[in-house]
């Protein structure tokens, strides 16, 4: 639209549900460093009061519409999202579009989910895993927006009033920023009429630069924990790269699944965790590929050697075609599965528009998955697995905090 939003409908006449979602593009790592988490804290307000509703109307019409109706924050992105019965899909747009652009901020309410936040901040110092998780982005990319929470910074929530949210609502959640997905037996000309209506003005948040890279492991020594908490990182592609499907068969591979790498040498041949696994997180301008475990205190040095000496096989190109082609699978069995149903094509469709802007077409997924060879799997993994760049985050008491030999720590 010439206003600026991005509207993408996927029509499915005849199908009993619908989703629509708002995504605008403005997240964590989009805020000043002095307004860390007021992206977080505005999202928790915007299906509180907003248009004309009260917060009992809107907790009652969100009851009636299946209760499919969501909020979250991301590094990149703010989003309210719907999933109801195709007949009441207007009434769901019309709410998700009124949190997104006509929320009403109360100080009362602010204060509420002041409180929430609050809630949030002590949930994730009490786990240990979400604290190496967090901590592993400090450790790889410092200071960097992308490295911080998407909580933000405590001391920052506790300040922030009515007049500075609505000041950076009015700056970042315009038409201008907005991603607006349907998927469903929607009526297209009726969504752009009702985008048309929202107010126009202010500005996209200015692009970021990639981090630069910093190896080492930081570590946290917690007493009356039994087990050892890691979280580590390797460089690897931003969301927009060519080979992001050659990384998520690399992943897949090494510790996405019960077949992979990780989880067949520590949990089936070697008994050493409970929980091994990879995953990737991938922004527009830098990814990292992640390692995550936790091991009793007693079996932490044979973890380390299993991890290390995994990952040394696999920058080392010892993949098999066997094993490519059995991640390939299983990435394909998850598009289909992925795809089924109006909320998860919906979901596809933004995460694709936002990463490459281009909907999702199974099909082309399909067929670009198929191009990942084993030559391009041992390429990539050449470039990204190296051990020498591994950074990332320790938790657990100070028996099982011992790095072994290779890996660096990361002093605050």
């Amino acid at each position: 639209m010439e206003s600026g939003p991005t509207i993408f409908v996927h029509p499915l006449p005849g199908s009993a549900t619908a989703a629509v979602g708002a995504w605008v593009r403005s997240g964590s790592a989009d805020e000043d460093a002095g307004a860390a988490g007021i992206t977080h804290l505005l999202e928790h307000l915007l299906l509180r009061r907003s248009g004309e509703r009260t917060p009992e109307a809107i907790s009652e019409l969100i009851d009636s519409l299946g209760g499919a109706v969501d909020a979250f924050t991301t590094h990149e992105a703010c989003a309210v999202t719907a999933h109801v019965p195709a007949e009441r899909f207007e009434e769901a747009l019309d709410l998700v579009l009124d949190a997104v652009f006509r929320p009403r901020l109360v100080a009362s309410e602010v204060e509420l989910e002041r409180r929430v936040v609050a809630a949030e901040f002590d949930l994730i110092q009490d786990s240990p895993a979400e604290v190496v998780a967090e901590s592993a982005l400090a450790a790889c990319w410092g200071d960097h927006p992308l490295a911080r929470p998407v909580l933000g910074r405590r001391e920052v929530v506790e300040r922030l009033g009515v007049d500075d949210l609505d000041r950076f609502h009015r700056t970042r959640f315009t038409p201008a920023n907005l991603l607006l997905v349907a998927a469903g037996p929607a009526d297209e000309s009726r969504i752009r009429e009702r985008v048309a209506r929202a107010r126009g003005g202010g500005t996209p948040p200015p692009p970021l630069t990639a981090p630069t890279w910093r190896a080492g492991v930081a570590v946290e020594e917690r007493d009356g924990l039994e087990q050892l908490y890691a979280n580590l990182v390797l460089p690897a592609l931003p969301s927009g790269d060519p080979e992001v499907l050659t990384l998520g068969v690399l992943n897949q591979l090494l510790g996405g699944g019960t077949s992979s790498r990780l989880f067949r040498e520590l949990r089936d041949r070697l008994g050493l965790v409970y929980d091994v696994g990879s995953s990737i997180f991938a922004a527009a301008v830098a990814g990292v590929l992640e390692v995550t475990f936790s091991a009793p205190v007693r079996q932490a040095g044979a973890c380390w050697d299993a991890v290390l000496r995994v990952l040394g096989d696999v920058a080392a190109g010892r993949v098999t075609d066997g094993e490519v082609s059995l991640a390939r699978q299983a990435l394909a069995s998850g598009i289909v599965l992925g795809a089924e149903g109006t909320d998860a094509l919906m979901e596809a469709h933004a995460g694709e528009l936002l990463a490459r802007a281009r909907p999702f077409d199974a099909g082309v997924v399909r067929r670009e998955l198929d191009g990942v060879t084993p030559d391009r799997v041992r390429a990539l993994a050449a470039r990204v697995v190296r051990l020498d760049a591994i950074a990332g985050a320790v938790c657990g008491p100070g028996a099982g905090l011992r790095l072994p030999a290779g890996l660096a720590q990361r002093v605050a």
